[in-house]
């Protein structure tokens, strides 16, 4: 239970803060003034989280905070790179269409993640079906058989005595089996704590056939996505390009793009650097350079982001499609050995018994 409301609160933060920007903006290019659009939704009712913080910001901004500095406070809720936009904002006396493209860069980036999650439902379920199956048959069926053919002992088919072993193997030590996964896991937790470990998981995720190619798209379209937002909302590139770095869960990529950092606050380009770390398609690096070249960088990083997010979707669906007859041969075939078994004895029990 603890693990489950941490997982709701981690997502919940985003979620605010996607919505309330959203409807921030839309009162602010509708011609409302910050402190109405933020007194508006205080007094907004059905939606007592966004309500609360919303009348948290107020207050503060009636306190003589900017709207980036009420949202740095709360940072469970505003990322990094919602309060460096909000902050761009002010100072260019572009809050509203700031606003606007910020609300859009979270929206899609919540899509994104809920397809993720919509496109790994049906595996997930059609997994506990079949393990559920092959519980039902171990711990209910083949214990009521199993009296039949004790008679029989070792004339029994391997597959069988296979079977029906499995089922007292689960029966008798169910608890040592819940005991391993839960020291597996505790043990994965803290592995994971241990930035040595997670940088040779990340480094060998990249080294994966399908799946670097797929990590490493998804790395840079979350990257050149949150780049473009923050230099289209008038954020300089040596400032913006720290503030997106922690968008970044691969540590190998978040490494490669430390480098580029340096480089450009040294005076490069970013073209460059990145043509140097492996990471971007040479298409991505050739669009960004014509970016530079041309002064719409920003563009043109939101253009490369679209092209990268679909690609890793379509590699995400392609993979979800092999996923699943897979999943359905491997577990169809396990539930099958088991009612093979049984129906082996039973189509032998005339010879087992006499």
């Amino acid at each position: 239970m603890l693990s489950m409301e941490i997982g709701k609160g981690r997502h919940r933060g985003p979620r605010l803060a996607t919505d309330l920007v959203c409807r921030l903006a839309l009162l602010l290019q509708a011609g409302v003034a910050l402190e109405i659009a933020l007194a508006l939704l205080s007094g907004s009712e059905g939606r007592g989280p966004l309500r609360d913080v919303a009348a948290g910001l107020l207050q503060k901004l009636r306190g003589g905070a900017s709207l980036s500095a009420s949202m740095s406070d709360r940072p469970d809720i505003f990322s990094p790179v919602v309060v460096a936009m909000v902050r761009a904002g002010e100072s260019s006396g572009a809050l509203g269409p700031t606003l606007e493209r910020l609300a859009d860069h979270l929206a899609r980036a919540e899509s994104v993640r809920q397809s993720i999650q919509s496109a790994l439902i049906y595996p997930a379920v059609l997994l506990a079906t079949a393990i559920g199956a092959v519980l039902l048959i171990l711990l209910v069926v083949l214990p009521q058989l199993q009296p039949v053919f004790v008679e029989a002992g070792n004339r029994l088919p391997v597959l069988t005595r296979l079977a029906f072993a499995a089922s007292v193997l689960v029966r008798q030590f169910w608890w040592l089996g819940l005991a391993i996964i839960f020291a597996m896991a505790l043990l994965s937790h803290r592995l994971l704590q241990n930035p040595i470990f997670r940088v040779r998981r990340d480094a060998w995720l990249l080294r994966l056939p399908v799946v670097g190619l797929a990590v490493r798209r998804a790395e840079a379209g979350r990257f050149v996505r949150v780049l473009g937002t923050l230099v289209g909302g008038g954020v300089a590139l040596p400032a913006a390009l720290p503030l997106a770095r922690p968008v970044l869960a691969n540590r190998v990529v978040a490494d490669a793009i430390e480098g580029v950092i340096k480089a450009v606050r040294e005076g490069d380009s970013l073209a460059r650097p990145l043509s140097q770390i492996n990471i971007f398609p040479d298409l991505a690096v050739q669009m960004i350079q014509i970016g530079e070249t041309t002064g719409r960088l920003d563009a043109m990083l939101l253009r490369l982001a679209d092209l990268l997010e679909a690609e890793v979707q379509t590699t995400l669906n392609r993979a979800v499609s092999l996923l699943v007859p897979v999943l359905t041969i491997c577990l169809g075939g396990m539930v099958a050995a088991i009612i093979a078994s049984v129906m082996l004895a039973v189509l032998g029990i005339n010879d087992l018994l006499h």
